[in-house]
């Protein structure tokens, strides 16, 4: 098989197979650096609904749902719905134990109400990611690690706000891993180890109703998210755990492969 016979092959193969591009660093809040494109952030608390301030307790928010929150794209905290009427206006995350006009309610924490980043890579493709580190943690450092592995877009198809928790498992939602005591490891930073490919992950304060309870203490876990480092898996491909390329796209790659046999014969002849 001659040099140009063999690149044909090659090429068919990676389409194929697909491509891993090598990993990417993405800042997600400004006070860590500049917001690197390629990911949106928001923010998503089981508050129940904007105006509830009753039964603000840990056993209560497990009956509450999922309700869009505030993401503080400055420090990568979060504001939730919860407690309103203590402080009117857009920031609502008031009281939650500690007391108003105090630090640090603009946490992602799991005080009362459990906060959750969705990082939104839509518009990079699918990504495995592979360490997230914090920019800031106070009291303890427990965080939670989820992926959508459903169809299409959870923030639009109700796979997202509006269920609780305890249901997002069974509409699409791995469970990646609980991680303690992230803020203590060196420069803060977690690794995280999956095969998971997917353009939509969630990232909170230590979360048993929807990772899975370790039996850690609750209430405590304070943290603000500055960046996450993944690999990037090329759209279409085969090679992340996704669709295999177009059946169109193999035909002409066939029909490009025929011609350059035919064209090959045609001169050897």
């Amino acid at each position: 098989m001659n040099n140009q016979l063999r690149a044909i092959f090659v090429a068919v193969g990676l389409a194929m197979a697909g491509q891993v591009v090598a990993a990417t660093s993405w800042t997600l809040a400004s006070n860590y650096g500049a917001i690197t494109p390629g990911v949106t952030v928001s923010a998503y608390a089981n508050t129940g609904s904007a105006s509830d301030t009753a039964a603000n307790t840990a056993n209560a928010a497990a009956l509450q749902t999922i309700e869009a929150a505030t993401w503080t794209s400055t420090y990568g905290g979060i504001y939730n719905q919860d407690n309103c009427t203590n402080r009117p206006g857009p920031y609502c995350d008031a009281v939650e134990g500690i007391g108003p006009g105090t630090s640090p309610e603009h946490a992602i924490d799991n005080n009362e109400r459990y906060d959750m980043a969705l990082l939104d890579f839509s518009a990079t493709g699918r990504v495995s990611l592979s360490a997230v580190t914090l920019g800031w943690w106070s009291v303890d450092s427990d965080i939670t690690v989820m992926a959508y592995t459903g169809s299409g877009n959870p923030t639009t198809t109700g796979k997202l706000a509006g269920n609780t928790y305890g249901q997002l498992t069974s509409l699409g939602w791995a469970a990646i891993g609980n991680y303690s005591d992230v803020g203590a490891l060196p420069a803060s930073t977690q690794a995280i180890s999956t095969s998971v490919f997917s353009s939509y992950w969630l990232i909170g304060a230590y979360n048993p109703l929807a990772g899975g309870s370790q039996g850690w203490s609750l209430g405590n876990d304070y943290v603000k998210l500055a960046s996450v480092v993944g690999t990037v898996c090329a759209p279409g491909s085969a090679g992340c755990g996704g669709a295999v390329p177009e059946p169109g796209s193999l035909a002409l790659l066939g029909l490009g492969l025929l011609g350059m046999l035919r064209v090959r014969r045609e001169r050897q002849g």
